[in-house]
């Protein structure tokens, strides 16, 4: 630490950082420009709340782990320096919500589309899930709010065919809550569109759906859906405005997947997930499209080299098998989780549902968007029915999906429990596990299970060390 500092010194929150708690976690910072929530312990909470731009610090009394968190927290932009005189904002001042922690939602505000997707989950061309009314909008909203919810992403159907896109979005921003991503097929998304983002200073990702060069029109139900997306994307990359894409993977589309990846690249796209179609919503009896799930790894694996022999042009998710983040220089796997045993009864079954949650067009809260269309989904509680302060406290399905831990799993699965792939495959995902229509949170994920029991992450680190990337 440097010499001679003053004895006596001030300093503030920043701007966009507020002190929050809820139950179970009360000794919290909001950042609004991270979109993250950061916990401390007690003794770092006390310190953190001197930083209200007016109370003296006596430097020379605090201990050198003390020193050390202020000067790590104003390198970090979390406080800085004041001159003794400042105030913290009204909303900086620290609010304590008597229920459940949740950082995010993603919530679909409309369960209608103006594509006619062949595998929409929620059947949105018949509009299955319905629309909420604006006023069922602002009843979720409000709930969000008083539950200390500050980041939402919104997604349909398609959200914006909603008349009232703009009118809830500035009711959201109204209330300090950011709007992380957008989820659109790209038809929408014109520049009048990224000009009322303009004005309102707001630059969420915008997530677009891409099925494949020449295949994406077949998939989405109307002709020049891939033009419109591409338009869009350009749109996007030329203004500034971050992309992403998601690809659903079906017989038909395989052979298109290098040269899309090359494509979404050249369009500015920063990252692609693909996931293997299921026979559910729209399609469920066109089973000739689907790929079983070892014919999907097969060309996951196949494009692996494809990928790096091309310059691994974005991040790429691959389901669960493979991920690879190329600003980061790292791999990794949904499926291998890699909880040590002696800490199965402390981690969780499901690491999504700890900081987020969905909200469907009928409110039903559920831990992710695709549960939606499953015999699973009618277990969930509707918060436009029930107060969401109540399902964040309350024993409904939904807490207690959150707080089973994985022992919770392997007590369920006594076949499991003796799995030598158990500490790598820790139950697999929840969401994945109820495809097949099964009610129990807690069933097996047989997405998962082939990939340990079929082979397919020898087979892939066998793939990565011929690639000398392992």
């Amino acid at each position: 630490m440097s010499e001679n500092r003053d004895d006596i010194r001030y300093y503030i929150i920043a701007p966009d950082c507020n002190l929050r708690g809820w139950k179970l976690l009360p000794y919290a910072l909001q950042s609004g420009w991270r979109q993250k929530t950061m916990f401390f312990r007690k003794p770092e909470f006390e310190l953190l709340k001197k930083c209200d731009g007016r109370t003296a610090i006596a430097w020379n009394e605090l201990s050198e782990s003390e020193q050390n968190l202020l000067e790590v927290w104003q390198r970090d932009g979390l406080v800085r320096p004041s001159g003794g005189n400042d105030w913290l904002l009204p909303d900086q001042e620290y609010q304590f919500y008597p229920n459940a922690f949740k950082e995010h939602v993603q919530w679909s505000i409309t369960g209608k589309c103006n594509f006619r997707c062949r595998h929409c989950f929620m059947s949105a061309p018949h509009a299955a899930e319905g629309e909420p009314t604006f006023e069922e909008l602002m009843q979720m909203l409000e709930a969000f709010d008083r539950c200390g919810i500050r980041s939402v992403s919104l997604t349909g159907g398609e959200p914006l065919i909603r008349r009232d896109f703009w009118q809830l979005v500035d009711a959201i921003l109204a209330r300090g809550i950011n709007i992380r991503y957008i989820y659109s097929n790209g038809f929408l998304v014109t520049d009048a569109f990224l000009d009322e983002l303009d004005k309102r200073h707001i630059r969420p990702s915008i997530q677009f759906s891409f099925d494949g060069i020449g295949t994406h029109d077949w998939m989405r139900g109307i002709d020049g859906a891939e033009q419109f997306v591409r338009d869009a994307l350009k749109r996007c990359q030329e203004r500034g405005f971050q992309t992403s894409c998601s690809m659903v993977l079906f017989r038909e589309n395989t052979g298109t997947i290098r040269e899309s990846v090359k494509l979404l690249a050249s369009l500015g796209v920063g990252s692609l997930k693909i996931g293997n179609a299921m026979p559910q919503g729209e399609w469920v009896n066109e089973t000739e499209h689907f790929l079983t799930q070892a014919e999907a790894n097969q060309v996951f694996l196949d494009y692996i080299p494809q990928y790096f022999e091309d310059g691994a042009p974005l991040s790429i998710g691959l389901e669960g098998f493979f991920s690879y983040n190329k600003y980061r220089n790292k791999i990794s796997a949904l499926f291998e989780r890699g909880v040590s045993e002696e800490n199965f009864s402390k981690a969780p079954m499901c690491l999504q549902v700890k900081r987020e949650m969905y909200v469907s067009p009928k409110g039903v809260v559920m831990p992710c968007m695709s549960m939606v269309g499953t015999e699973i989904e009618k277990r969930f509680p509707n918060m436009l029915e029930t107060p969401l302060e109540e399902i964040l406290n309350h024993l409904s399905i939904y807490m207690i999906l959150s707080d089973s831990r994985i022992s919770d799993f392997m007590a369920h699965h006594p076949d499991c429990a003796e799995c030598r792939y158990r500490a790598d495959c820790c139950g697999g995902c929840r969401a994945w596990a109820v495809r097949d229509g099964s009610t129990d949170f807690l069933a097996k994920d047989m997405v998962t299970c082939e990939y340990y029991l079929g082979g397919w992450k020898e087979k892939k680190e066998a793939v990565l060390k011929q690639l000398g990337l392992m």
